[in-house]
């Protein structure tokens, strides 16, 4: 599933993304623009803390349970999105990818495809996984989990697919406390965007 706060802005008046979204270069422009301000604002209010420790840039625990944790992460988060699709349908979905292929334009298609599903991770998990877990741990891990992805959810303006999104959320914030470390939800989170577009777009193109 792709989610990022520059798509938000990118939604028609009907409130559904354009069927060519990621075949435009301004998509791209537009995502990487949106990101690297929320970087650079992550950062700022980093300032003082030691990097590794404010956004957990540590090798993880276990990589074997940091894999195992994500595949049931992923099954969770898939069988949510799979409720929601069967109870609401696809035409009610906010954060669905539009089911479009265009040959003609596959180098737009491979840059928003990078910029989704390896910038968008990166910037998404440093802000919540990284600096804003980092700040609500003294708490608890749970309240870090929570307080992270509740905020995550909102922040991809969701509303009919709000529970999906939220357990996406938790998802990656379990997988940040047991592994200690940022790079297994950067992952994760970047198999969840890159297959979304890349299944979409291969069904678009079957079809």
């Amino acid at each position: 599933m792709i989610a990022s706060l520059s798509y938000g802005a990118r939604l028609t008046a009907e409130g559904s993304a354009a069927p060519d979204l990621f075949f435009r270069w301004s998509t791209v422009i537009t995502t990487l623009a949106l990101e690297g301000l929320i970087l650079v604002l992550a950062l700022l209010v980093a300032r003082g803390l030691s990097p590794r420790e404010a956004f957990a840039l540590r090798a993880p625990r276990s990589w074997r349970e940091s894999g195992g944790i994500a595949g049931a992460a992923l099954a969770a988060i898939y069988v949510v999105s799979l409720a929601e699709e069967v109870a609401l349908g696809g035409a009610t979905r906010e954060q669905a990818v539009p089911q479009y292929w265009d040959p003609t334009r596959i180098d737009a298609f491979v840059a928003n495809a990078l910029a989704v599903a390896v910038v968008v991770p990166i910037v998404e998990e440093a802000l919540f996984r990284g600096l804003g877990f980092r700040l609500l741990a003294p708490f608890g891990d749970r309240i870090a989990v929570l307080g992270t992805a509740l905020p995550f959810a909102l922040a991809h303006g969701a509303v009919t697919d709000l529970p999906w999104v939220f357990v996406t959320g938790l998802g990656l914030g379990y997988l940040r406390a047991r592994t200690a470390s940022l790079y297994p939800p950067i992952l994760l989170h970047g198999v969840v965007n890159g297959v979304a577009l890349v299944a979409s777009a291969a069904l678009a193109a079957s079809g």
